[in-house]
């Protein structure tokens, strides 16, 4: 992946629309409405914000090597009166600076641009036991066409320009294997490609 803070800035700003579905999601997905989340990578900040809105039960930290991605979770938080239940911390994604099992919820948007076995360790490491991760790229299952449909062009462009890796079902399944947790973790293709991975 081509780190460039300004497409990637432009990606995460032309999502805000989607990350309340995506967070609606995770609520449905996880059964969750209250505890510790975990929004990891370049494209985070924007479902960890939409679940803190969504329910004050949540507390949520986000983690990259990007001052600029931490800044503009900041901002949005503050925007919609959360930023008390968020944290930020700068650092690489990929050995998480958590203790074992931190987290109640763990999401990676964007996740096929770095995915690697050692993240999905990482992940699994870090999730408590009942916890629920959700690693991928897509809109998710449950954002409506009127929503994806003025962005989607957009957004391939700069995707593209960032040098998205594409990912089939089997390459995942080969990358779960590898990092050893394929008996916790099943793919879907509802809403883009993601795995979901249990605590």
């Amino acid at each position: 992946m081509t780190r460039d803070e300004d497409l990637i800035e432009e990606i995460n700003t032309l999502w805000l629309p989607v990350y309340p579905f995506m967070a609606d999601h995770l609520l449905a997905a996880s059964g969750l409405r209250s505890g510790k989340i975990l929004d990891l990578g370049p494209f985070a900040g924007g479902i960890a914000v939409g679940l803190l809105v969504k329910s004050s039960g949540f507390h949520a930290r986000v983690i990259d090597e990007s001052e600029r991605v931490l800044r503009s979770a900041v901002e949005w938080a503050r925007g919609r009166g959360c930023n008390s239940r968020l944290a930020v911390q700068r650092a690489p994604v990929e050995a998480i600076p958590e203790p074992d099992g931190s987290f109640d919820l763990v999401t990676v948007r964007g996740a096929f641009f770095f995915l690697t076995a050692a993240l999905l360790r990482e992940v699994k490491r870090v999730l408590r036991p009942g916890g629920f991760g959700w690693l991928g790229g897509g809109y998710g299952p449950l954002t409506p066409t009127e929503v994806i449909a003025p962005l989607a062009d957009r957004s391939k462009r700069l995707n593209e320009d960032l040098g998205k890796r594409r990912m089939t079902a089997g390459e995942c399944q080969r990358l779960l294997a590898s990092a050893g947790i394929s008996a916790c973790a099943k793919i879907s293709t509802e809403g883009g490609l993601w795995i979901e991975v249990k605590g």
